[in-house]
């Protein structure tokens, strides 16, 4: 795990510029949030399987995952 990464901004992830408008629009601003979310809630939110899975790639490439609690 990494968590000198679970406190930064989640505009340092590189997805698109509407995943993360629509993450921030739900409140979801740092990594840390993210990462305590699952797919079900993400798709909730109207995200969809592929934009999901960009996120959890960005997440592993940093040592994190969703649906964990850091």
């Amino acid at each position: 795990m990494n968590e000198k990464f679970l406190n930064q901004n989640i505009d340092r992830l590189d997805v698109p510029c509407a995943v993360i408008d629509k993450l921030k629009e739900n409140g979801i601003t740092v990594i840390k949030q993210l990462c305590s979310k699952n797919k079900t809630y993400l798709k909730n939110l109207g995200l969809v399987s592929v934009e999901i899975n960009k996120l959890e790639v960005e997440l592993q490439l940093l040592g994190l995952n969703l649906n964990s609690r850091y």
